[in-house]
């Protein structure tokens, strides 16, 4: 078998490279076939990612006909276009928060570096540059790219990159009181935001103890620390819900999401805020 150049996510290359890989050719709805035309079912939705089944042409067929008219294009500055402001109505009327501002990103990975840098610019331009450190918690997950790696509570995540991402702190996965306890010890004046999972996915499939998420929401508003739910995988559906904040009865800051949002149809993430551009977050060079 020739060697492929393909470098695997998440794989040992060195055992890769010694097997021939399952290579998948289509799908329809939960239903995937490899090359050889072998039937699997998808029982993970892709990696918990597609929503709404394989093989949908209407979505295939609306994606053609975009890319007939207009492919890509800078929305910098006072650029906009129609398909970027119609998704970000829908998600603002869908956004557990009122009148959400929705800044879309490449992907989850994307949306959480994005949301670090928000909150610490959030507070430096409030006048706080101080609150920098960014709370997560063990056996969390909140992607690959550079920030979200500094914030895993998965150790072999981290290992081997040193400290990418100064002022974290990381809390036991399951516990409010040490959330409260670790605001106190840091200094709520040092404390820029508390990010987490509603249910830890890479980190175990974790459900958090009853009535946990109204109880960091509550440490959170009264510590002024921006609470930030990274529903990668529990948005669009994955709970019951549009979102686990729904589900749950909490008001976070910002909503990360990803995965759902386009079923895998195409790389898209967001970033859902409850601060408005034109009051702080316009500023902002993100």
């Amino acid at each position: 078998m020739p060697r492929s150049s393909f470098w695997h996510a998440f794989a040992n290359m060195e055992s890769i490279s010694r097997c021939e890989p399952l290579v998948l050719e289509r799908g329809e709805g939960v239903t995937v076939w490899d090359t050889s035309g072998r039937r699997y079912l998808d029982a993970v939705a892709g990696l918990w990612n597609c929503n709404v089944g394989h093989g949908r042409q209407e979505i295939a067929d609306a994606a053609r006909d975009q890319l007939g008219k207009l492919a890509s294009f800078s929305t910098f500055g006072d650029y906009s276009n129609g398909p970027s402001e119609e998704l970000a109505a829908r998600l603002t009327a869908l956004a557990p928060m009122p009148d959400a501002s929705v800044f879309l990103t490449s992907g989850g990975s994307d949306s959480v570096d994005t949301a670090i840098k928000m909150v610490r610019r959030y507070w430096s331009a409030l006048g706080q540059p101080e609150r920098r450190t960014v709370v997560s918690r063990e056996s969390a997950y909140h992607g690959m790219h550079f920030g979200g790696t500094g914030l895993a509570g998965i150790e072999p995540n981290r290992a081997g990159y040193g400290d990418l991402v100064p002022d974290t702190a990381r809390i036991p996965w399951d516990s409010a009181d040490a959330l409260e306890k670790t605001i106190e010890s840091l200094g709520a004046q040092n404390v820029a935001a508390f990010i987490c999972e509603p249910v830890l996915g890479a980190g175990g499939i974790l459900l958090l103890p009853e009535g946990y998420l109204r109880e960091v929401a509550r440490i959170c508003r009264a510590s002024g620390v921006l609470l930030v739910l990274d529903e990668v995988i529990t948005g669009f559906g994955q709970i019951g819900d549009w979102f686990a904040a729904h589900r749950f009865g909490v008001e976070p800051d910002l909503v990360l999401c990803a995965k759902g949002l386009t079923s895998g149809y195409l790389p898209m993430g967001a970033v859902l805020s409850l601060c408005q551009p034109d009051q702080v977050l316009a500023i902002m060079r993100v």
